[in-house]
């Protein structure tokens, strides 16, 4: 999610007065064609200034086109085009239709790039810097100026400034953008990815709801529930997912975050994670967490969690929502919900999330795509706010109303349907992040009875602090410290669990300065050398 700056530097200026250009050359039919046969692709310009434009290009092309597209995310709800109301009414609108591919292996993508087999389009977050290059993707200004030159008139110029790449053009939009003012909007929410911490409602009453202000206190909770239920899980943790407790010490994972001399370090690099690692090492070895949580595969997670033998666990802001509904559906006596509070540890609240997004997912069109002209249209239909709405909404008038306060009504018995009946959702390849916020937070009018996710944004988003610059200093592909950057990742990511199960605090300790001695030498020390250069460009960019 990004900060819209009052006031655009210099820079800002240059890339977005040379995206927008004005050559005012009318195109010929010859001077349209592909892309990928002109050197200088010919530039159209545009009036138009309203998504309501019936001339938006979009609107003119709507002869049936199929795509194959991969979609990079294998745990994608849906992977059939056609069955559902959302993809029926986007093909009766736009005559688009998709022939999907869901990745099972984050390594497919890699394989396709390197055959040079990619399909017409790809909506992915992995390796996004190899669709950088125009021989791997077709940058989406050209597109623009060649089919549809009225969408840079309609774009955010910062947005554009924020995916464009040091050769001056940007290949991908990132999903749930948000600037300042959607941000602001009272609708708006932080993404239902965010992480949550919940316990059990009807275990604590049964233990006479003793403090749980402190991470402290939460150890005292386990033991009690630990001596009540001596066979219950006690915490179990998501496999993939940021760990809440992490954010109650203020950590940031694997991500970079800022000093208090503003200066940019690795996330495991913090000095607090050595206490994050005894905290976690101390769970181990009372048998409230057990070695094998952290093998489990997504699905073994939801299965645990459905058996109603779980007291506390942690994974994405929706959890106690589906498996409240799940525990009453099945006659489960349990109730999940969300902590709504900054757990202090050592006396101190460091919960503070940090927004260092400019988005999510791209939306590429590869070179292998032989009709760019209808796929950038295509972009431009999914990009306005009739196909945000359509995408994350579904269709007005039989999935939802607005209210006076422009939050979604839903039907009765809208609850009871499937995404793979609506399709709301899996197809929002260019979604906004209003959007996705309004459809979040709208969740208390149509489903009050499942509906602590909207608590629990709202609490965070109270405490969110927004840095956009951090999004800048990942290495890019192909550079040394892009390198160094892939194998500490891959050191944290192998060490973490044997910190965490050491046999002793002193052993987790010793482990942890192992950790930090090998991420030296792999080169630590340049990797935030060279973030904190890219850091330091970014912010002229927010003056």
């Amino acid at each position: 999610m990004k900060k819209k700056a009052l006031l655009i530097s210099s820079f800002f200026l240059i890339v977005v007065l040379t995206l927008v250009g004005c050559s005012g050359k009318d195109n010929t039919e010859d001077e349209a064609g592909d892309p990928a046969k002109n050197d200088q692709p010919v530039e159209q310009t545009s009036n138009i200034t309203s998504w309501d434009s019936p001339d938006l290009a979009w609107k003119k092309s709507t002869d049936p086109v199929a795509f194959d597209t991969y979609i990079d995310f294998d745990w994608y709800p849906v992977d059939t085009w056609g069955k559902d109301d959302v993809s029926k009414e986007i093909t009766k609108r736009t005559g688009v239709s998709l022939n999907v591919t869901k990745g099972s292996d984050l390594n497919q993508l890699q394989v396709l790039i390197a055959a040079n087999e990619l399909p017409d389009l790809v909506f992915t977050s992995n390796l996004v810097e190899r669709f950088y290059n125009t021989d791997i993707a077709y940058p989406l200004d050209e597109l623009i100026k060649k089919y549809a030159p009225e969408m840079m008139n309609l774009l955010d110029p910062v947005e554009i400034a924020n995916n464009t790449q040091p050769d001056g053009h940007f290949y991908a939009l990132k999903t749930h953008y948000n600037n300042d003012e959607a941000w602001n909007d009272p609708r708006n929410l932080p993404s239902p990815g965010d992480a949550g911490f919940y316990v059990r409602q009807d275990i604590m009453q049964e233990i006479g709801n003793p403090p749980l202000e402190s991470l402290e206190d939460l150890l005292n909770v386990y033991q009690l529930v630990k001596e009540k239920h001596p066979d219950m899980i006690i915490y179990l943790p998501h496999p993939t997912w940021t760990n809440p407790l992490m954010e109650m010490m203020g950590l940031t994972d694997q991500n970079p975050y800022t000093d208090e001399a503003g200066k940019v370090h690795l996330g495991f690099s913090n000095p607090g994670f050595k206490d994050y690692f005894k905290y976690m090492n101390s769970l181990y070895r009372s048998g409230y967490l057990s070695a094998e949580s952290f093998a489990y595969k997504p699905e073994q997670f939801s299965q645990i969690m459905k058996s109603g033998n779980v007291f506390s666990a942690s994974y994405n802001s929706g959890l106690a929502d589906e498996m409240n509904k799940v525990y009453d559906d099945n006659g489960i006596q349990a109730h999940l919900v969300p902590v709504l509070k900054a757990l202090t540890f050592k006396g101190e609240a460091k919960l503070k999330p940090v927004d260092a997004s400019i988005g999510w997912a791209s939306l590429f069109v590869p070179k292998t795509n032989k009709n760019p002209e209808r796929a950038i249209q295509y972009i431009e239909f999914l990009k306005s706010p009739e196909g945000d709405a359509l995408t994350q909404w579904g269709i007005e008038g039989k999935h939802y109303t607005l209210n006076e306060d422009k939050l979604l009504v839903r039907p009765e018995g809208f609850n009871q349907l499937k995404v793979t009946d609506t399709g709301i959702g899996p197809w929002y390849f260019e979604a906004s992040g209003l959007g996705e916020g309004v459809a979040v937070s709208s969740g208390a009018l149509s489903n009050p009875k499942y509906s602590s996710s909207v608590d629990l944004l709202k609490f965070r988003k109270a405490l969110y602090v927004r840095n956009p610059a951090l999004a800048f200093v990942k290495p890019k592909a192909d550079t040394d410290e892009f390198n160094i950057n892939v194998k500490l990742s891959e050191l944290y990511t192998n060490a973490k669990v044997e910190i965490i199960t050491a046999a002793s605090e002193d052993e987790a300790a010793k482990r942890y300065d192992k950790l930090m001695s090998d991420a030296n030498k792999i080169g630590l020390e340049r990797l935030e050398t060279y973030m904190n250069e890219a850091y330091q460009e970014a912010l002229k960019k927010y003056e």
